[in-house]
């Protein structure tokens, strides 16, 4: 079982720490790194943000926060994790997880490149081949999103 949590982190392009994921200790932006490659064959994912937090409009953030939380058991979900901090917005990199909730467990299945986005809404991914996947306890993904968030609303300046 592979480990979740959340911190702040100072990224290559922030000024100052920001709230972002880590997993198994090691902050998202750096661990997927080698892992999506942009259609040029590019590896550009070391200078991307949390979708959670960065996005400007109201409506990509509230999205991003409920595609990421748990909810239905069973369900698979595409969820961006990842954005380019140039845009702050979903028109540009995202990076995003198929996401699947079970009773015990959170399992990110594939990561990818998403290409088309409905309605604040990632709809079509261009997924890694690799299919690199991790898998976490239900309630130490629970825990760890809910720190991402208290982070980014009350710590984050």
């Amino acid at each position: 079982m592979d480990k979740i949590s959340a911190t702040l982190h100072k990224s290559k392009i922030a000024k100052n720490p920001h709230p972002i994921l880590l997993i198994n200790d090691v902050p998202l932006e750096m661990w997927i790194t080698g892992i999506v490659f942009d259609p040029d064959g590019a590896d550009t994912t070391n200078h991307l943000v949390p979708a959670q937090g960065w996005l400007i409009d109201d409506e990509d953030l509230n999205a991003a926060w409920e595609l990421l939380m748990p909810s239905s058991v069973d369900c698979s979900t595409i969820v961006p994790l990842l954005i380019c901090p140039d845009d702050m917005d979903l028109s540009c990199t995202v990076i995003a997880v198929e996401q699947e909730i079970t009773n015990e467990t959170v399992i990110w299945h594939k990561f990818g490149l998403v290409t088309h986005v409905i309605n604040h809404v990632p709809v079509s991914v261009s997924w890694d081949k690799r299919n690199q996947s991790v898998k976490f306890k239900y309630d130490e993904f629970l825990s760890a999103f809910n720190e991402l968030k208290r982070l980014t609303n009350e710590e984050w300046i």
